[in-house]
């Protein structure tokens, strides 16, 4: 699997290679497919000129010079490796070079969790046409250890430290890109309505995982918010303000034509109102049925809930980007759905990629008229905005990896959905060592 992934992600390069020629413009650019974030904002950003991120006054573009519109850990993970190389083809390479252990080590978590389900992002089309399209690999591989390590805990170790350390890495997704954050909320009520732990376990654990994720974000952010704060926040006004254009891919702007495509800053604003709020109805419709299933059950479907949450966002929010498949990936391996759900929505996405760009490219080309193109974005475009909701309730109502995936001869994981008694605390449990309040 790790090779397999590891060849996708060079594969990936060698797709981006070929916009990093100085010749390359939007027509070779969009025929090709290889435009991406990565390409685009080496020169357009500061990378290029190895300027520190989120530490200067603001530039003409809203942004400090040499920071990226997202978080401070991909800004400083970007700039670190811009350092050793002055072309964007070394940037590439570069980058891909640092991405080849967060491959394999999100591939091997996956594995040891889910056993052949992994197969489902190490040797799927998003690795190969988004590897090196952003820096998502990055908040991805901090979910799926977070992932890991809630459902391999080691057996006798003190349940308040998986509590911590689940937050902590959540914290640092968080700290890459903003939606493994989502995943705390989940995660901390599964701690809370754990039927089989006493309330001051339950307090304990729910106030390690806070304690964990706010802290790691906090030590990621505070020192460029003392030492530049208009610098710190123009990442999130900047995020805030954006318009939802046909860029955005988002249901937003392809459900109001054609008002949507108009200069109309009072319709911008109306859009952003509607986005913002159905994306806090949506998660928060998502988060109470995931816990009114745990009131019931005495334990909650936190990765199921998470997936749900993530689908939820993805749908409702105003952007939903090409290579956000690479965030919903690791849950098609770590959730138990049907292998036609997946093949459903990669399918999709895949058919967006592909109409997307060739609409681009007939567009500069001076195309005019509805082209095939138009009418594959379109398919993958809707399939999409069809298939996330009803991947939120499918995930609902599926269960996440357990030990009958981990095969004959390797031990079962400590299931993720109900906490017991810490162990510093209780009896011993089981004969085989494993403690009996493991979930389920």
């Amino acid at each position: 699997m790790c090779v397999v992934a590891v060849a996708l992600t060079i594969g990936s390069l060698l797709h981006k290679l070929q916009c990093a020629a100085p010749e390359v413009d939007l027509l070779t650019a969009t025929r090709k497919a290889c435009f991406a974030d990565t390409v685009s904002l080496f020169s357009s950003r500061g990378l290029a000129s190895h300027v520190f991120p989120y530490g200067h006054p603001l530039g003409e573009n809203g942004l400090p010079p040499g920071s990226l519109e997202y978080p401070s850990l991909t800004g400083l993970w970007a700039w670190l490796s811009a350092l050793p190389v002055d072309t964007l083809r070394g940037f590439l390479v570069v980058t891909a070079l640092t991405f080849v252990p967060v491959v394999v080590v999100t591939v091997v978590c996956l594995a040891r969790v889910a056993g052949r389900r992994a197969w489902f992002f190490a040797a799927t089309p998003p690795l190969f046409l988004y590897a090196l399209y952003n820096w998502d690999l990055l908040p991805v591989m901090c979910s799926v250890v977070a992932f890991a390590v809630a459902i391999r805990w080691p057996a006798g170790r003190a349940l308040v430290w998986r509590a911590v350390v689940v937050g902590a890495l959540f914290g640092l997704g968080g700290a890459f890109k903003f939606y493994p954050l989502v995943f705390v909320a989940p995660f901390v009520l599964a701690l809370l309505v754990d039927a089989t732990a006493a309330w001051g376990d339950r307090i304990r654990r729910t106030a390690g995982a806070v304690i964990g994720s706010v802290g790691v974000v906090l030590v990621a952010n505070v020192p460029f918010l003392l030492a530049e704060p208009e610098s710190w926040f123009s990442i999130i006004r900047y995020q805030g303000i954006r318009d939802i254009d046909s860029a955005t891919l988002s249901v937003w702007y392809y459900a109001f034509q054609p008002w949507s495509a108009e200069d109309d800053p009072g319709f911008q604003h109306t859009l952003n109102l509607l986005a913002t709020g159905a994306t806090a109805l949506a998660l928060f419709a998502v988060l109470v049925t995931g816990l009114v299933l745990g009131i019931r059950r005495g334990r909650m479907p936190w990765i199921e809930t998470s997936a749900a949450l993530l689908c939820a966002y993805l749908v409702a929010n105003k952007v939903d980007s090409l290579q956000y498949a690479l965030w919903l990936a690791p849950f098609f391996v770590i959730v138990r759905i049907r292998a036609g759900w997946v093949v459903a929505y990669l399918a999709a996405n895949t058919l967006l990629f592909a109409g997307w760009f060739r609409h681009i490219f007939l567009q500069a080309s001076g195309t005019t008229v509805r082209t095939y193109a138009d009418e594959a974005m379109s398919i993958g475009l809707w399939a999409q905005i069809i298939l996330l909701p009803i991947l939120a309730v499918v995930f609902l109502r599926s269960r996440a990896v357990d030990r009958d995936d981990a095969g004959p001869d390797e031990p079962g994981p400590v299931a993720p959905d109900r906490v017991g008694p810490d162990p510093a605390t209780s009896a011993p449990g089981r004969p085989d060592g494993r403690p009996d309040t493991a979930f389920p």
